[in-house]
């Protein structure tokens, strides 16, 4: 199952309608902010095995290529997006759509996830989640996310495996990425992607505070 980063970003929540803490959904739309919390040294993101290391592409057309195969970044999206949803604060931040042949040994894993394993388009994200509150509880950054060509993604669908899901006990701070292969979007169309995250739950599985949506323009 599949359960940002450095604390000197750009915090103005994000605009749209806001949640009461007790039922409806909120919409909005991702602007930069500040990391309301300081994320410890030893909670910061370390390369992924199922991944290559894509820390030294800047700019579209980038190319690498590493143990773990070869990738050439498509698009990139400079965002630090913030969010409250109820105790949990959310960070999305360094969006990227990366195009990547994995080594052959990685191909029978990417199986299960791409129409084509031996090459295929990923939109990949970094995700920093705070409990904020004395009590655990139980959360997903990202429940259900869509690209602006209508192709649906849920929590399954994360091939980085990076714990992020599930219970954050209080004061538990969470971080790493996140990433979604793209079967049926073309990259040149992809405009924004909308998250939506879970409801978070308390110990019970009691919903305590609705989800969000937040759309985060690429283009």
């Amino acid at each position: 199952m599949k359960y940002l980063m450095m604390a000197v970003l750009s915090m103005s929540l994000l605009a749209g309608c806001s949640t009461d803490g007790t039922g409806n959904e909120s919409h909005a739309e991702a602007k930069d902010s500040t990391v309301p919390f300081e994320i410890p040294e030893k909670t910061k993101y370390t390369n992924n095995p199922q991944a290559s290391d894509d820390s030294e592409l800047k700019k579209a057309g980038d190319h690498m290529e590493d143990e773990n195969g070869q990738l050439t970044l498509e698009a990139i999206k400079k965002v630090q997006a913030v969010e409250e949803i109820g105790p949990m604060q959310l960070v999305i931040e360094n969006i990227k759509v990366l195009n990547y042949s994995p080594s052959p040994d990685l191909i029978d894993y990417f199986h299960a996830f791409s129409d084509n394993e031996a090459n295929f388009n990923y939109i990949k994200f970094t995700v920093a989640a705070k409990n904020t509150s004395d009590q655990p509880v139980n959360f997903a950054p990202v429940e259900l996310l869509e690209t602006s060509t209508g192709e649906k993604k849920d929590f399954d669908d994360d091939f980085y495996l990076e714990n992020l899901y599930g219970v954050y006990q209080p004061g538990d701070i969470k971080v790493g990425n996140m990433g979604f292969v793209l079967n049926e979007t073309n990259v040149d169309e992809l405009k924004s992607i909308t998250i939506k995250t879970s409801d978070v739950m308390n110990e019970e599985q009691d919903s305590i505070h609705a989800g969000k949506e937040i759309k985060i323009k690429i283009k």
